[in-house]
């Protein structure tokens, strides 16, 4: 796309959600208060507890809980086209200082899905997390190469089942730090499938942050 392409495509935007007086998350054109939010959404947002870090990976963090504005705007930026929402999910993933990360890797769709939707959420996120910190984007490392089911209904011992041996990794991601990117995790198997994969190609670590995390129960009956 072209610079004055992008120079239109950003003022339509700003006709439709303007930056001052519509709400970053719901769009909603109201007064605005803190992160540009309107104060149903700043209410029902729950910053992600610390989440539990398995042996596979060096490090996990999540922004949000997967609740109320959050998991409405995953959903929009999901199935709903709203990829105006990715830089808000970007801007709130806080990567610990202490992670040294050569390359950010998003969780692959199979192409397919990708197809389909047009699009991958995740990769929409990293994009907008690597400008913000300045590291790399290296979608190709890592890819989908099975066709799997919805994981929405699955428990967790078939959540990990349904994502075994999904994905491969390049050779290029051996002796690198990878940071792997989703839109919302719950038992963590997908990105789970992804670091053995990573791993087993020769990467040296591999942290993971998610824009959103199901931490309770109710966030996990609420995924669709």
């Amino acid at each position: 796309m072209s610079a004055t392409s992008n120079t239109l495509l950003g003022k339509l935007l700003d006709m439709l959600y303007p930056p001052d007086v519509a709400c970053a998350l719901c769009g909603r054109e109201t007064l605005l208060g803190n992160n540009r939010l309107c104060d149903i959404c700043r209410a029902s947002l729950a910053p992600s507890p610390a989440l539990h870090c398995p042996p596979q990976l060096d490090g996990i963090v999540a922004a949000f809980r997967y609740a109320g504005a959050a998991r409405n705007g995953i959903r929009a930026l999901k199935y709903q086209g709203q990829a105006r929402l990715a830089p808000f999910f970007a801007d709130a993933i806080t990567i610990p200082p202490e992670w040294q990360i050569d390359c950010v890797v998003p969780v692959p769709l199979h192409p397919l899905k990708r197809w389909l939707r047009s699009y991958n959420q995740s990769e929409l996120i990293a994009k907008e997390l690597c400008a913000r910190l300045r590291i790399p984007q290296q979608s190709s490392l890592l890819r989908r190469t099975r066709f799997t089911k919805s994981q929405t209904t699955l428990s967790g011992f078939e959540r990990a089942k349904n994502v075994s041996q999904a994905f491969s990794a390049l050779p290029a991601v051996r002796g690198k730090s990878i940071l792997l990117i989703d839109d919302v995790t719950t038992t963590h198997s997908t990105l789970l499938a992804c670091a053995i994969a990573l791993r087993a190609a020769g990467a040296a670590r591999v942290y993971a942050a998610s824009a959103t995390a199901a931490t309770h129960d109710s966030d996990r009956e609420s995924i669709d």
